[in-house]
C-alpha cells in the first residue's frame, strides 16, 4: 500500500485527535446513535487534554462525508483527524471500526484506519454494448472519472436471412461492430493510464467485448477480467459487477501480499535486505532504507518509540534523538511512529495477517539497499 495520500496529514502538526466511529445511517434511529457515540468520544478526548477548537472541528465532521457513487447506504466507519482546530484528513470506512477509538496525542493513530482501509486497487469499470462503452476509473486514491464512447449506429444489427443486400448487410454490420470496439478500446487505454488501473473488469455484450479487448495493448489484456454481469440498459442493476469489482481487486491486493511476505523471507535468509525486528527496523527508517514495510495490525501493542517533528525521528530513547537536535522528544505508539517515518520516506506498507506470518515484535522490512 502506498501512502503519498497521508502527506498532508503529516505536514500537519500535532498533537492530534484521531477518531474512529461508526456512522452506519441503515436504522430510523442513526442520526441520534452517531450523535451519542461522538459525544462520548469528545468527553473522552477532553479528558485526554483535547482542546474545543479542535474538537469542533472534529464534530462537524461527523457524517459530513457523502459515500462513493453506487454504494448504498448501509454499515459504514468514519475516521477523523484534527489538529490546530481543523480536520485534516477524514475518509469512510467499509465497514463500522473494528474498534470505536477516541485518543489525544502526538502523532495520528493511523495504523487501524490503514489495516481496515487495505490496499486499494486503482480500476476500470468497462460495461460495452456494440453501440459503444461506459466507463469508469476509480485511482488509488479513491478518485473517480467517467467516460463514454459512442459509435455509429447504423446497421448495428445484421439483418435476417433472405433481405434485400444480405451479405452487403452483415459485412457492414460487423465492420461498425469492429469500428466501435476500436474506439472503445481506445478510451479505455486512456482511462486505465491515467489511472493507472491494475484490473479492468468488462462487462456486457459478449462479442463487443471480445473486440475491445483483443485491440487493447498486451499489458492491459493480461489485467483484464471478464464479467456477464452488467448491462448499458437503463436502470439496469450494478450491485453483481460492483462484487465482481470487489472481488478481482481483493485477489489482486492478496496476490501482491503473498509476493511481498515471500520476498521478505528470502531475503532474510540473506541477511542484508531484510530487517526483522524493531530495534533494526526503526534505525533503517531513520536511514531511509526501508522500501516496504511490514506490520502486524496489533491493536494491544503497548510498544512505544520516542519521536521528534521529523519523520525520521524516531529512537529507543531521548538521548539518541537529543544527538540529532531534537530539544524536546515525545512519547507515541510504535506503529504511529513508524507509519509516519515511512510516509516521510516513500515507503510501502503491507499488513500481514497474524495467520499468515507472525513477525518479530510484529515488525520487519524490505531495504531498499543492503545494511
Amino acid at each position: 500500500m502506498r501512502l503519498a495520500f497521508l502527506r498532508s496529514l503529516y505536514r500537519a502538526r500535532g498533537p492530534f485527535v484521531s477518531v474512529y466511529l461508526d456512522v452506519s445511517r441503515d436504522t430510523e434511529n442513526a442520526p441520534k446513535e452517531i450523535e451519542l457515540r461522538w459525544r462520548a468520544a469528545r468527553e473522552t478526548l477532553a479528558a485526554q487534554g483535547a482542546d474545543a477548537a479542535t474538537l469542533d472541528a472534529a464534530e462537524r465532521a461527523v457524517g459530513s462525508l457523502e459515500l462513493p457513487a453506487g454504494r448504498p447506504e448501509g454499515p459504514q466507519g468514519q475516521v477523523i483527524f484534527a489538529a490546530g482546530g481543523r480536520v485534516v484528513f477524514t475518509d469512510l470506512l467499509p465497514d463500522p471500526p473494528r474498534r470505536e477509538i477516541a485518543r489525544f496525542s502526538p502523532l495520528p493513530h493511523a495504523m487501524p484506519y490503514l489495516a481496515q482501509r487495505g490496499e486499494r486497487i486503482p480500476y476500470l469499470r468497462v460495461v460495452i454494448d456494440r453501440l459503444g462503452a461506459d466507463i469508469v476509473a476509480v485511482s488509488a486514491d479513491g478518485l473517480a472519472r467517467t467516460a463514454k464512447t459512442k459509435g455509429d449506429d447504423y446497421p448495428v444489427h445484421k439483418p435476417r436471412g433472405g433481405e434485400w443486400a444480405n451479405r452487403r448487410y452483415h459485412e457492414a454490420a460487423e465492420h461498425l461492430w469492429l469500428h466501435n470496439a476500436i474506439d472503445a478500446a481506445a478510451e479505455v487505454e486512456r482511462m486505465a493510464l491515467r489511472s493507472a488501473a491494475e484490473v479492468l473488469v468488462v462487462s456486457g455484450d459478449r462479442q463487443a467485448s471480445r473486440m475491445m479487448i483483443e485491440h487493447l495493448r498486451e499489458s492491459l489484456r493480461d489485467r483484464v477480467v471478464e464479467t456477464e454481469s452488467g448491462s448499458r440498459a437503463d436502470g439496469s442493476a450494478t450491485a453483481a459487477l460492483d462484487a465482481e469489482l470487489v472481488r478481482a481487486a481483493r485477489d489482486l491486493a492478496a496476490r501482491h501480499s503473498d509476493a511481498v511476505l515471500d520476498a521478505y523471507q528470502r531475503e532474510l535468509g540473506q541477511r542484508d535486505r531484510a530487517t526483522e525486528g524493531l530495534a533494526d527496523t526503526v534505525v533503517a527508517l531513520q536511514r531511509g532504507q526501508v522500501e516496504t514495510l511490514l506490520l502486524n495490525d496489533d491493536p494491544s501493542s503497548v510498544a512505544e518509540l520516542r519521536i521528534g517533528p521529523e519523520p525520521a525521528q524516531l529512537a529507543y530513547a531521548d538521548a539518541e534523538l537529543r544527538e540529532l537536535g531534537v530539544r524536546d522528544p515525545a512519547a507515541d505508539r510504535a506503529d504511529a511512529a513508524l507509519v509516519r517515518a515511512l510516509v516521510g520516506t516513500d515507503g510501502e506498507l503491507v499488513t500481514v495477517p497474524d495467520d499468515a506470518a507472525t513477525l518479530t515484535d510484529g515488525v520487519g522490512a524490505l531495504l531498499r539497499y543492503p545494511l
